[in-house]
């Protein structure tokens, strides 16, 4: 009977932990996207008169602001790595993106 392959240990497991993932770059990195498709859905429904365009950029107008709001509440509340000051700035970050995407969408009609 031939000898099998060499058995080596198992990598240990580490769960990953909320602190890893709110990295400040992960936040920024959201907020641009968040803004990138604001931006996106007043340039579709000023170019645009059609009925399905408008939908989409209401789709996109409410996807990018409420996934940028609720990144930066995620960053202030649950980053051990931010010191209070930034976590005020970014409390006040989510509530001007939702104020902007609230404006954005009467902008759209």
């Amino acid at each position: 009977m031939q000898p099998g392959p060499p058995q080596y240990p198992a990598a240990p497991y580490y769960p990953m932990s909320p602190e890893n993932v709110l990295k400040k770059r992960h936040i920024l990195g959201l907020n641009a996207l968040a803004l990138l498709a604001l931006w996106l859905g007043l340039i579709v429904s000023i170019l645009s008169g059609d009925v399905t365009a408008r939908g989409f950029a209401r789709f996109v107008t409410i996807t990018g602001g409420f996934l940028g709001a609720f990144g930066s509440l995620a960053g202030a509340l649950g980053s051990k790595r931010t010191s209070d000051m930034q976590n005020l700035g970014l409390l006040i970050w989510a509530g001007l993106l939702l104020v902007f995407t609230v404006f954005a969408l009467v902008q759209i009609g």
